[in-house]
């Protein structure tokens, strides 16, 4: 495959450097073994150095370490002169390396800590490498494909949408010259590198067609020459043979090669997930992944792949359960509710400490239960506490949402303390109890969460939590409070707000999406989000600050009301009526 390359590099600073470096290697058997090396490079000095002639030194060392190198996979060769050559100046530079390796129609790369390669494929645009440090990324390269590899600066001067409109042009060099542009618009500009390429197929010489060739032997050709046009038959029949078997030679050590390289990079990949599978369980998958696909694309091409690559595919499986964090139990029966109240069916509940505050509608009863010693009470009941919506905890302070007031009960003595009457409320769906104070979701179209701050006598007057003048509340499905609040939408949404306005959250690893997400949970001594999928039969855990940590399977969640989990106790509880079940955390 042949590669159209462009380099774009940023202007020499007192303290700034920045280079692109490409070697092909003349050594055929280097090139077999280590491919075609590119890179983007750039530093920033520590101390005072000769910038220009320190940056040669660098360029140098990094062929010098890729090329010695004698790993058998070429992404460990990449990773590791990352690796290598970042700790070999570390004490003078803080030094950026975004490597490539093209070698037989594959794409290997690898960087140190910042920096990105973008890859163009037809209309799509992606990056491939998903987080910082050193990270690594593989894959088939196919004609036309555009690969773009960038240090962190030039990544911060260049946008996406700028890099898309220029990998419009039908040239690397096209599109060099249009971010070079850019790139040197800008006064800081002195660590801002980029190589470009474009796969292009490699051009097929015509055939050469040949040349006439009449050999006529009979009666009337002496002896001599029968014996000459023998032996030369004899030549020609001998050269064709060894041309074939150097033909079939040839295949088998190319196909022997390719074996390797796939055997040789699933082994270095499976290293790599297994030892992030607690540290970096996305990246282990990602990995984990990738491995697959490799194997798939190999075997799709081999009928008979390897015992090596059949072990390797073997490893995988476990391995990315293990990532994936799918885990499908059966839940056990905790607590029944008959035990404290005949025919008592909790709707929802509130969790404060290790207390729930359970309320059933057909009773009018709010029963408080302990999750570590299973003790519980009937605190309050009867009709004047009105048609509850929903009913929250915090400390030893209940809250019974009606339509038209909130009960405050003490707990502990079991009695109400006050009455609040409802305040221009619309739709009132969820309480939350948190830090002494009530939070009220009002899911409508032009509403509030409310806020009400705990008091010795009850509560204070309502204010509004969220900051600004009205929101669209109306798809929101469950509310959670740990310090900040987190609002559940009927599609899955996570809405975060912090001190009423809102925070930057997105869940991502997350490879089916919510079918149907009802409720959501976390607290002050939890470290996750808790969303319980209903139609997917499933509990998502998500860590605080939206990446994937695993799903719990359950075909009984179909009926499960609420959720509330303890980290401490290592337990989802399921609240389905009469019955509390409980789910262990792995």
């Amino acid at each position: 495959m042949k590669l159209d390359i462009a380099k774009i590099v940023g202007s020499l600073s007192d303290t700034g450097w920045s280079q692109v470096h490409s070697f092909k290697p003349e050594d055929q058997v280097k090139f077999n073994s280590h491919g075609e090396l590119l890179a983007a490079v750039s530093f920033k000095a520590k101390t005072e150095i000769d910038i220009s002639s320190f940056g040669a030194e660098i360029i140098k060392r990094l062929q010098e370490i890729y090329y010695s190198h004698e790993a058998e996979s070429v992404l460990k060769k990449l990773n590791q002169t990352c690796e290598t050559l970042a700790a070999e100046f570390l004490d003078q530079v803080e030094l950026e390396i975004v490597a490539l390796a093209v070698w037989q129609n594959y794409l290997y790369a690898a960087k140190n800590s910042g920096g990105q390669v973008w890859l163009k494929r037809g209309e799509a645009l992606v990056k491939l490498f998903a987080g910082e440090g050193l990270t690594t990324a593989s894959g088939k390269l196919i004609p036309g494909d555009w690969v773009v590899a960038v240090t962190g600066q030039f990544g911060q001067l260049v946008t996406e949408g700028s890099l898309r409109a220029a990998l419009g042009e039908t040239s690397a060099a096209a599109v060099g010259e249009s971010l070079t542009a850019q790139v040197h618009g800008h006064d800081n500009n002195s660590q801002a590198s980029a190589i470009i390429l474009k796969t292009e197929p490699e051009a097929k010489p015509a055939a050469a067609l040949p040349k006439e060739l009449k050999i006529f032997a009979g009666p009337h050709l002496n002896k001599r020459r029968r014996s000459i046009l023998t032996v030369g038959l004899v030549l020609a029949s001998i050269f064709i043979l060894s041309l074939v078997l150097s033909g079939r030679k040839k295949q088998a050590e190319s196909g022997r090669q390719a074996y390797q390289a796939v055997v040789d990079e699933v082994n270095y990949k499976l290293d790599e997930a297994s030892s992030l599978l607690t540290l970096n369980p996305l990246r282990a998958k990602a990995l984990l992944q990738e491995s697959q696909a490799r194997i798939k694309e190999y075997k799709e091409k081999e009928r008979k792949p390897g015992r090596e690559i059949l072990d390797l595919e073997a490893r995988i499986a476990p391995a990315l359960e293990q990532a994936q964090r799918e885990y499908r139990a059966e839940a056990v029966e905790w607590y029944d509710f008959n035990l404290v109240k005949d025919g008592f069916r909790g709707g929802n509940w509130d969790l404060s400490g290790k207390e729930v505050l359970v309320w059933d509608q057909t009773s009018q009863t709010a029963v408080l239960l302990n999750l570590e010693t299973k003790a519980a009470k009937e605190i309050v009941s009867g009709e004047d506490l009105g048609r509850v919506q929903t009913i929250g905890l915090t400390d030893e302070r209940g809250f019974i949402a009606a339509q038209d007031k909130v009960t405050v009960v003490d707990t502990a003595k079991e009695k109400i303390i006050a009455a609040v009457d409802a305040d221009e409320w619309q739709k009132i769906t969820t309480a939350r109890g948190f830090g002494g104070n009530l939070y009220l979701l009002d899911a409508s179209s032009d509403s509030q969460i409310w806020k009400y701050l705990g008091l010795e006598e009850g509560l204070s007057s309502k204010r509004s939590y969220l900051a600004g003048d009205s929101f669209d509340l109306s798809e929101a499905m469950d509310m959670a409070v740990d310090g900040s609040v987190w609002v559940l939408f009927s599609d899955g949404t996570i809405v975060k707000y912090t001190q009423g306005k809102k925070d930057a959250f997105q869940v991502i690893g997350l490879d089916q999406p919510f079918g149907e997400a009802v409720k959501i949970f976390t607290s002050p001594e939890v470290e996750h989000l808790y969303i319980l999928d209903r139609a997917n039969t499933r509990v998502v855990v998500v860590d605080k600050s939206g990446e994937y940590a695993a799903q719990y399977q359950w075909s009984g969640i179909a009926g499960v009301k609420d959720l509330v989990v303890s980290e401490t106790l290592k337990k989802i509880f399921f609240l389905t009526g009469e019955k509390v079940f409980s789910l262990d955390l792995k």
